[in-house]
């Protein structure tokens, strides 16, 4: 009898958060959601540097790095 090789499973986790999904449909669902959130009012964006530019054109200041 031959023995068994464990087989580490890959599983496609998110860029942003690094949270692991089943499979790539359930992450592409998850990508789509707004993971940055402006401190200063209600606004989700999609990338951080559309956050930045949010912060800098509504509220006037500089965004934090």
């Amino acid at each position: 009898m031959a023995k068994k090789k464990n087989k580490q499973v890959i599983r496609p986790w998110c860029w942003y958060c690094e949270r692991e999904f089943e499979d790539e449909k359930v992450l592409m669902q998850h990508q789509k959601a707004k993971h940055f959130k402006c401190n200063m009012c209600p606004r989700r964006l999609n990338t951080a540097g559309g956050l930045a530019v949010h912060i800098q054109q509504v509220h006037k200041l500089e965004p934090e790095k």
